[in-house]
């Protein structure tokens, strides 16, 4: 074997994928004794024999007689598993520095010897030129300088850096990033300060108490602002349309004309508006539902005054406001920064009470006879009855029990809910019951329940169950427990939605001798499996020990029947 140098690079690296497993790595380059290779498992160093060996393509052992490639294998329990992000198996060649062969001065001359120290020679002349490589050098073009390390005394507890000539210094560490934080000392206490140094990240965090200066003295006063209301932004757009956030139009550019406002659904400074616009005519009154002020800020003499007298339309992104002018000062620019102000009107007087909806909280006075009268509500709105805190709603007895009867639609029949007479003397709670929409069950209807738990059940009666019909051999659980299956061709028994604990029969025929196979979650004998692909009836019989898994639906069956 003859070693070139310029082809014989003494190093290796391979990635192991996350969740691969590899025992066997190959070593590309020559070595001469397994001692001349470093085996690294992401940066550690593994130990021979005891991690790792080497071996030849075959898996023998390498007779190092020469210079030879091979392989690294891992040991029982060490083989490299790719951990997150992959892992990484470095081989390197580190060939012992000295002189294996030494040729007598006269006699038979070993050319096989030469060779081999020869090539051992350029394999450590490869290691050293692979380290070099790997060093810390100057440039082939860079000005000499100085890379040798201070002493150690000069460079303890220092940071190596370069002087202004590109020499390799020790010099003092210098701070990378500061941080400051500042507390208050009360008036007349004393300052404090402090530094802390993180040598790790070169962060420096300083601490400073100051002292909290005595009170100043009171400013003078302010100028008055503008009165209290909506704070908005005039526009002078005539448009029908949504006049931009926080904006208010009116519909003719002069301001006496004006019989319609467009209000943004927002005021200057975001906040939501139309709820409130919106409730301006709530009050019913032949003359003004109310009155609004509009005036200029910081400019009061300018205003204009409107009564609102119609209904106000909820626009998209604004609100239509009816209006007849009334009298105003100035007038309005573009842009001009506006305040808004409204007064509810009262309401219409009709000189007696027709109604309670001028009145937000009425009270009766005594009890309410409805006479013959029903309460009603319109456009599809709920009656509602809030009793406050523990309150309830109570349906009192008379000559009969408390009784609430629910109508049909057209009130022709209706069913009636009717407490216990006065004789039982009875006081208790019935909850309805949680969950989605249901009815609930009769005592004297045939009623089916599902996917309820019966404790202490008593059948007085015989009790039939509900057998489904799946002729597939796939059966759904959820559907029930008892099946009848008649098969057209061969088919897996398979169950679907299981739960642990359930069991059931199955009356299984085979119209052809069809063969039949299991599911891995189904646990059946193989006797029965080819019993049952034979032409004839059968029962099977379940029981679910889990709700997944495999072998985790027992089955088991009998012998033909007919």
């Amino acid at each position: 074997m003859t070693i070139n140098l310029s082809d014989n690079s003494p190093r290796i690296s391979y990635t192991v994928n996350q969740g691969v497993t590899q025992s066997a790595f190959v070593v590309p380059f020559e070595f001469f004794d397994d001692d001349d290779l470093n085996v690294y498992v992401d940066g550690t160093k593994k130990t021979l024999t005891t991690h790792y060996t080497t071996a030849d393509d075959s898996g023998n052992s390498i007779a190092h007689t020469s210079g030879t490639t091979g392989y690294v294998h891992t040991t029982t329990g060490n083989s490299v598993t790719g951990a997150s992000g992959g892992s990484t198996v470095v081989i390197t060649r580190d060939i012992d520095l000295d002189r294996v062969t030494d040729f007598p001065t006269s006699g038979p001359f070993d050319v096989a010897s030469l060779n081999t120290e020869l090539d051992r020679m350029i394999a450590i002349a490869a290691d050293i030129d692979d380290a070099a490589n790997r060093a810390l050098i100057l440039s082939d073009f860079d000005t000499t300088a100085s890379l040798i390390l201070p002493d150690v005394a000069t460079r303890a507890s220092k940071q190596l850096g370069f002087d202004g000539s590109g020499n390799l210094v020790a010099e003092e560490g210098k701070v990378s990033s500061v941080s400051t934080t500042v507390s208050a000392v009360s008036a007349g206490g004393t300052p404090t300060g402090s530094a802390t140094f993180t040598g790790s990240t070169g962060a420096l965090a300083l601490a400073f108490g100051l002292v909290t200066g005595n009170t100043g003295a009171t400013g003078s006063t302010g100028a008055t602002g503008s009165h209290s209301g909506l704070a908005m932004t005039f526009s002078n757009s005539t448009s029908d349309a949504d006049p931009g956030a926080g904006k208010l139009a009116f519909n003719n550019g002069s301001v006496g004309s004006v019989t319609e406002m467009y209000f943004d659904d927002v005021d200057d400074n975001g906040a939501t508006i139309s709820t409130f616009v919106q409730s301006w005519d709530n009050v019913t009154n032949a003359t003004a539902r109310g009155i609004l002020f509009i005036t200029k800020e910081n400019t009061p003499s300018t205003y204009a005054l409107f009564k609102v007298t119609g209904a106000v339309t909820n626009a998209s992104g604004y609100s239509k406001v009816p209006v007849t002018f009334i009298t105003s000062n100035g007038s309005f620019s573009n842009t001009d920064g506006i305040t808004v102000d409204f007064n509810y009107s009262g309401a219409d007087g009709a000189g007696s009470l027709t109604n309670v909806v001028g009145d937000t909280s009425p009270e009766l006075g005594g009890d309410l006879d409805v006479l013959a009268r029903d309460i009603v509500s319109s456009s599809n709105r709920d009656i509602d009855l809030a009793p406050h805190g523990t309150g309830k709603v109570v349906v009192k007895g008379n000559d009969n029990p408390g009784t609430i009867v629910l109508n049909c639609e057209s009130n022709s029949h209706g069913q009636t809910l009717k407490s216990q007479p006065h004789s039982a003397g009875v006081t208790n709670t019935m909850l309805l019951p949680a969950g989605a929409n249901s009815t609930l069950v009769s005592l004297v209807s045939a009623d089916t329940l599902s996917n309820k738990t019966l404790a202490g059940v008593t059948v007085s009666t015989r009790a039939v169950g509900h057998v489904v019909t799946d002729n597939d051999g796939s059966f759904d659980l959820s559907a029930g427990n008892d099946f009848k299956c008649t098969t057209a061709g061969g088919l897996t028994l398979t169950f679907t939605n299981p739960v642990a604990g359930q069991s059931g029969n199955i009356m299984f025929i085979n119209g052809g001798n069809h063969i039949i196979a299991a599911h891995a979650s189904v646990a059946i004998n193989a006797d029965v499996l080819t019993a049952i692909s034979a032409t004839g009836t059968y029962h099977l019989a379940y029981y679910c020990s889990a709700a997944s898994g495999n072998n985790t639906i027992l089955v088991s069956g009998s012998a033909i029947l007919t």
